[in-house]
């Protein structure tokens, strides 16, 4: 599957051949400066992947270059309507053949209807106005457009009973959005499955997590913080995830027993 190329991205892209090659040093020479793979250092310089701000600010250390890539940085991420490291992982649900997410606070924003991602963009950015408001929730949707296509990854969400239960916005909001969840489940687009409240020692409880599997590439992982995506493509970290998130599945609910649940959580709405 060929890589798609974000202009924006090109910009720093080509910012850091010029640098790496006016140095006269090699890719692998940059990517172990920064820890990172070979490979990413080439999908910067390609514009099919961008650095973090962090990685930003080592590429002007190692280069000296006076904070060229930070700006560069802040450039494109005022440009466009996510983070950088945000809109990196949603490029990767277009790229990926399997995504597995857990979440322990929201339903994800690939699955979300048009008025649970308002109430969450309202909870979570309360001084946007309503215009920008209504570019945020346009742009989750159109997100959404690859569960759409033939070649849709396989979707795997494992949530905390507290996602399901908790009521967002409103009741009517709260419902409509389980009832969302139950048809992707019935349509066989999701597979879903809940870490029950009655868990004494959930292993999720450090944060949510998307784990992206490729047809072509090693596998990578994007964790949410407060204001960005941290993307992790670093073998044994993966790993690591890979392995937290079989432990999450072995606690979770079954998937027949999580639709259950649901169900159940929707006739309390109802009373």
């Amino acid at each position: 599957m060929a890589r798609e190329v974000n202009p924006l991205w090109m910009k720093i892209g080509a910012e850091l051949r010029k640098h790496r090659k006016g140095m006269g040093v090699s890719q692998d020479h940059v990517a172990r400066a920064l820890r990172v793979s070979s490979s990413l250092i080439s999908y910067w310089e390609g514009g099919s992947r961008a650095p973090q701000l962090d990685q930003c600010q080592q590429l002007d250390e190692l280069f000296k270059t006076s904070g060229v890539f930070r700006r560069l940085w802040n450039s494109v991420h005022n440009h466009g309507i996510y983070p950088a490291g945000s809109q990196t992982a949603i490029d990767f649900e277009r790229m990926a053949a399997e995504v597995r997410e857990f979440h322990m606070t929201l339903v994800p924003g690939l699955v979300q209807t048009p008025e649970y991602a308002r109430a969450v963009f309202r909870a979570t950015r309360p001084w946007v106005d309503p215009s920008t408001l209504d570019r945020l929730v346009e742009s989750r949707m159109k997100r959404q457009e690859v569960l759409e296509s033939h070649d849709r990854p396989l979707l795997w969400m494992v949530l905390d009973e507290g996602v399901i239960r908790r009521v967002l916005g409103d009741v009517v909001t709260a419902k409509a959005q389980l009832d969302h969840l139950l048809k992707l489940v019935e349509d066989s687009v999701l597979r879903l499955q809940v870490v029950p409240w009655s868990l004494k020692l959930p292993p999720g409880i450090s944060g949510p997590f998307r784990i992206f599997i490729f047809p072509d590439r090693p596998m990578v992982v994007s964790a949410e913080h407060v204001v960005d995506d941290l993307v992790i493509d670093d073998g044994d970290q993966v790993r690591g995830c890979v392995t937290m998130f079989g432990a999450i599945q072995a606690e979770a609910l079954s998937t027949s027993d999580s639709v259950q649940l649901v169900r159940q959580v929707q006739g309390e709405l109802d009373g």
